[in-house]
């Protein structure tokens, strides 16, 4: 487990990488070393990425040298607390929740985009599981992006996503 309070920085290396893309990083990690930015914290980082996956990300960006905590110090990964969904699996949502979840999502993109944002809003009320409740959200965020600025995407992703978690 990763402490969700954390800031990473870029080492150099990781801001080369950003620059040359030299080492040809899977699509996570370079979007996440592109995230990094010493000022977000694992908890703001981690919606944007699967549940659970998070820890490895950081975990393989610093054995790579690409990003640290501040003053260069490497952060410990831990094993899960007793308890806690293994790594890589979502922990468990009740339904209410879930359902609360959904219904937030569908009502911002209907309230936001109105006639335009009927076809997400549809996308998302399809969904049966978390799962496809995140992929959905990922696609919400680059829509709402577009129609409201990059800026309003990050937020409405992290504030629906982060009840997923």
């Amino acid at each position: 487990m990763l402490d969700e309070n954390l800031v990473f920085h870029k080492s150099q290396a990781g801001a080369r990488e950003i620059a040359s893309a030299r080492h040809g990083l899977p699509a996570k990690l370079r979007r996440a070393l592109i995230m990094v930015d010493g000022v977000k914290t694992v908890a703001e980082l981690a919606p944007m990425f699967r549940p659970g996956e998070i820890a490895s990300i950081f975990a393989e960006l610093q054995s790579m040298g690409f990003v640290t905590l501040a003053g260069g110090a490497l952060a410990e990964v831990s094993a899960e607390p007793a308890g806690s969904a293994p790594e890589g699996t979502a922990k468990a949502v009740s339904q209410e929740q879930f359902d609360e979840v959904r219904r937030r999502a569908m009502k911002e993109v209907s309230d936001r985009l109105g006639p335009n944002g009927d076809s997400l809003a549809l996308k998302i009320e399809r969904c049966s599981t978390p799962e496809q409740l995140r992929a959905a959200l990922r696609e919400a965020e680059t829509i709402m992006a577009s129609f409201l600025g990059a800026e309003y995407g990050r937020t409405f992703a992290k504030k629906i996503g982060r009840d997923l978690i």
